[in-house]
């Protein structure tokens, strides 16, 4: 449950976690939001309905979750498979020279992620590279670049 939360750039807090073992309780079945919250109840894990609407809706959004209204008049949810987290590094590259750098980039890539998601996208970016011209090529045609 810590890696899933982590991967997805949050905290893992008594609450979230909470949330994420109900629903992988309920297994392949899924779980509804109001019934996750009476079993966390039931486990002595005393939140607010609204905050657990509020973790499931996160949770949904960051793709940790899944869900479905199936046969059912209400929607119910299952973890997502975990897959483990995609490389942090975004790779800046000369499209003009090829010369390139390789940075940090989690926070760059968890915010691509969230936004995305806002827009109700789920990217899988595996590599993320992106192409600027280097001050040496500024200006410069590609057969005069100095590198």
């Amino acid at each position: 449950m810590l890696q899933r939360l982590r991967t997805a750039g949050l905290r893992p807090t008594t609450a979230r976690i909470g949330v994420l073992q109900v629903i992988q309780t309920a297994g392949s079945a899924g779980i509804g939001a109001d019934e996750a919250f009476h079993q966390m109840l039931l486990r002595g894990t005393h939140v607010s309905t609204s905050t657990v609407y509020r973790i499931i809706h996160e949770l949904q959004t960051l793709g940790v979750l899944l869900h479905d209204r199936g046969d059912r008049r209400h929607t119910v949810y299952r973890l997502r498979p975990f897959a483990p987290a995609p490389s942090a590094e975004v790779r800046i590259v000369c499209r003009r020279c090829d010369r390139s750098a390789t940075l940090p980039g989690a926070q760059l890539r968890n915010e691509l992620e969230l936004r995305a998601a806002e827009k109700g996208l789920r990217p899988w970016v595996v590599d993320l590279v992106l192409q600027v011209d280097c001050l040496g090529c500024e200006g410069a045609t590609a057969a005069c670049c100095p590198h």
